[in-house]
């Protein structure tokens, strides 16, 4: 009888060891996933952040060239800013582009813009070329110091 338990306590071990195995198996097998796709997560955020700089460089060398308004490069580089969320130690150096854009913030655009009458569009460039004559020197001079700097 005491063979018998012997026995079934060491087939009650095997089995417990076996499942304790392949538990560990499952859970190695888990957190290798997890790292991968950890990985795989922290790429796809370099190559967004990539993408937001390049972004933010093409619209300063179009500002420096003329290419596109003070406005329009203001609004778009403040927006692409706040989706790098650039701390406040760096906006500081490029404030002039979040100073126009809030200048600006309340004009409607796309279609809210086409919808507008002539007169309130009329009015609206009027308020726009006002905020570009004001600060449009310090936006040209931010979107210099900004090209080849990444954040």
């Amino acid at each position: 009888m005491a063979e018998y338990l012997f026995y079934v306590g060491a087939a009650i071990i095997i089995v417990l060891l076996a499942i304790a195995l392949y538990l560990h198996w499952r859970l190695y097998q888990l957190q290798r996933r997890i790292e991968l796709r950890k990985l795989d997560a922290e790429e796809k955020y370099a190559a967004a952040r990539l993408h937001l700089n390049q972004s933010i460089q093409i619209i300063c060398k179009a500002l420096i060239e003329d290419q596109v308004g003070y406005a329009e490069a203001s609004l778009r580089i403040s927006k692409l800013m706040d989706q790098l969320s650039v701390s406040e130690a760096q906006r500081a150096e490029f404030v002039a582009f979040d100073k126009l854009a809030d200048a600006i913030s309340h004009i409607p655009i796309l279609d809210a813009w086409q919808s507008l009458r002539k007169q309130q569009r009329r009015e609206y460039a009027l308020q726009i070329e006002q905020q570009e004559a004001l600060l449009g020197d310090f936006v040209k001079d931010a979107a210099r110091r900004m090209v080849g700097h990444t954040f």
